[in-house]
């Protein structure tokens, strides 16, 4: 009976943490180059149940102690194109993150949403500086013309400035929404100046989901509640025998 009440109280801190990473993900509806997370449950603590029949033994089915979160993962695709006409909003078409220098070391994005700061360095709305092929930030000289090819060169008055790095690896998303990990320039990207990448989260899923997991939290809690009256039953029942 105790047992019941423990599977459905996972089942239910699994759900709750599920929840979060959705509500997560629908408060970034709109951050540009976005990329959501799933959950991914998983049973635990599973075992065979047998049968005795005629002194032989035969399996019948498993037994679990409930569900658990095992991990989120990031979906990684990418998110459409939205064309805002400015030369410095840049978006990568295909593979690739933006390497961008953070005060906790390189960090990599799809947000391209760039501009200049006092100095004329290229740096993201935070302030971080965008890094190039040489790993240095790019400088451009101040109230310059700036064209961005799809290879990522920068060409600043006609002179070429710097070459934007775009890299790939195996990347996690760290707390801030950016992400690290090991990775390495590529070698002919494809840029897109003027466009940038709207978040890959999809409403209508999302709020499917949320609704999937508010129905099995509920459930759950039936299940407790159940449990609840049953062993108060059994309680007060036994005391009068």
């Amino acid at each position: 009976m105790i047992r019941g009440l423990y599977v459905a109280a996972e089942g239910m801190a699994a759900r709750q943490k599920a929840q979060d990473a959705i509500a997560n993900n629908l408060a970034n509806l709109n951050t540009t180059g976005f990329k959501a997370d799933r959950p991914v449950f998983e049973t635990v603590y599973e075992r065979q149940l047998y049968r005795v029949q005629g002194g032989q033994s035969q399996p019948v089915g498993e037994l679990s102690a409930g569900a658990i979160l095992r991990e989120l993962y990031t979906d990684f695709r990418p998110g459409a194109l939205m064309t805002t006409g400015n030369p410095l909003d840049l978006a990568v078409d295909g593979l690739g993150y933006f390497a961008i220098q953070t005060p906790q070391g390189v960090r990599y994005t799809r947000n391209g949403a760039f501009q200049l700061n006092a100095q004329g360095v290229l740096t993201t709305r935070e302030g971080y500086p965008v890094l190039g092929t040489n790993n240095q930030p790019i400088q451009v000289p101040r109230n310059a013309t700036i064209q961005i090819g799809e290879n990522g060169v920068v060409v600043a008055n006609g002179a070429v400035v710097g070459q934007i790095q775009v890299a790939q690896g195996d990347l996690l998303k760290d707390p801030e929404g950016y992400f690290v990990g090991t990775a390495q320039p590529l070698a002919n990207p494809r840029i897109v100046a003027g466009v940038l990448e709207a978040s890959n989260v999809n409403m209508v899923r999302e709020m499917v989901s949320m609704i999937e997991l508010i129905r099995a939290y509920e459930t759950h809690q039936k299940a407790i509640h159940t449990h609840d009256e049953t062993l108060g039953r059994a309680i007060n029942e036994l005391s009068k025998i």
